[in-house]
């Protein structure tokens, strides 16, 4: 065999290998679990701007690239409290896509935390949430700082748990909803820094079909507002289970 067929053959092997690491990554991407940076601080203090994510597509069934319908059948529900990515309902094309295809790299995300399932009645006054008519908020003494600016902490009572949320101290945006009733097939998201958040209360509800997957996990966080050096990576964060 000549020099240059044996540059070829090697050439070609590594081609294949690369190749073959390629199309493994897409379907544990697609089939199983998906990267998520978070760009933005909607989702306070559960998750900070610089948390490396990973979303759990397979256990709410999976589903065939642009289409509602399912290749898996779901393993889970999904429930008031779940934290989930999804294509933003007002994205471009996504009533054609509604997951956003098998890579969705042009797609818009979302992530929020789900509050209202199909067939609950959600009400909002001031800073308090009721679901079927029943108050789930509990205003707490603690205050948490972000941005120079003080938030006061609220506890969240779902079935799955209690999860904090924020309103700012001294005044919030109003965005009272009354006796909201969620169609079937939809549910009602909202931020966990309520008053830094565009979600449910201002563009709607996110169809079954939108939903992503659940996330699940923080496997890496970094700070990009950092002031030490030492402060550019928050271990404390690496592989924190997201509640």
């Amino acid at each position: 065999m000549s020099l240059d067929s044996k540059s070829s053959s090697k050439f070609f092997s590594t081609f294949k290998s690369i190749l073959y690491a390629l199309v493994i990554a897409l379907f544990i991407r697609y089939i199983f679990v998906q990267p998520f940076k978070i760009p933005s601080k909607s989702m306070y203090p559960t998750l900070l701007v610089g948390d490396q994510i990973l979303v759990d597509r397979f256990n709410y069934g999976l589903g065939f690239p642009c289409s509602s319908s399912k290749i898996v059948a779901p393993f889970k529900i999904i429930k008031r409290g779940d934290v989930v990515v999804f294509r933003f309902p007002e994205d471009k094309d996504s009533k054609n896509c509604p997951n956003g295809g098998f890579v969705g790299l042009s797609s818009i995300y979302y992530i929020k935390r789900i509050v209202g399932i199909p067939g609950d009645v959600v009400t909002i006054k001031e800073s308090n949430l009721y679901i079927n008519g029943k108050e789930i908020s509990s205003k707490t003494s603690r205050i948490y700082n972000l941005d120079g600016v003080n938030h006061t902490i609220y506890e969240n009572n779902f079935t799955s748990g209690t999860k904090e949320v924020i309103y700012r101290t001294n005044g919030s945006i109003p965005n009272d909803i009354q006796n909201l009733t969620i169609p079937y097939g939809n549910y009602f998201v909202l931020g966990d820094n309520r008053d830094n958040s565009l979600d449910s209360r201002f563009w709607g509800f996110v169809p079954r079909e939108n939903i992503v997957g659940k996330a699940f996990i923080i496997h890496f966080s970094w700070n990009n507002n950092f002031k030490n050096v030492k402060d550019i990576l928050r271990t404390r964060r690496f592989f924190k289970i997201i509640e």
